[in-house]
């Protein structure tokens, strides 16, 4: 049996883990802006497109959900993206009340772009990694996000 860590070595154990997760965060985001900079696109953006990908013709207050920001982000983004041509928004014909958001074809083609760098982005942070340590990694990060959200 292993013998208790010294209260040190657990709080700088602990100040490791917060650094690592920090920079890994920091580091993820940065990597994943060149590689979207790539394209033209801003990571909020390809994350939008890729969820109507997903459902095409959900309302602004959907898409703010489930992206979890405010209405007036999502639609000042889509304003820009309907400009650039990449979505449209049009009224729902069984409901006035409620604006749908639809990809235009260009939109589409940007989504098969955006999966393209994902691959990349994933080959590139996974590297070295077998599927095995991929799914013990994948197991704690679930734990760590539900722990999280218990807390919050």
């Amino acid at each position: 049996m292993q013998p208790e860590p010294e209260p040190t070595e657990t709080v700088d154990a602990s100040s490791e883990d917060w650094k690592l997760l920090a920079q890994l965060s920091q580091s993820y985001r940065g990597l994943l802006d060149t590689f979207m900079d790539q394209i033209g696109m801003h990571r909020a953006q390809a994350n939008l497109l890729c969820r109507l990908f997903v459902q095409d013709g959900m309302t602004q207050s959907e898409i703010a959900e489930q992206l979890s920001v405010q209405g007036a982000t999502i639609t000042n983004m889509l304003q820009r993206m309907e400009e650039a041509g990449l979505v449209t928004r049009r009224r729902d014909p069984d409901d006035n009340r409620l604006v749908r958001v639809y990809l235009t074809d260009l939109g589409r083609k940007q989504e098969r772009a955006i999966t393209e760098q994902f691959t990349r982005v994933e080959q590139a942070v996974f590297e070295g990694h077998d599927h095995q340590e991929r799914a013990v990694l994948r197991r704690m990060m679930k734990q760590m996000l539900n722990n999280m959200d218990t807390e919050g």
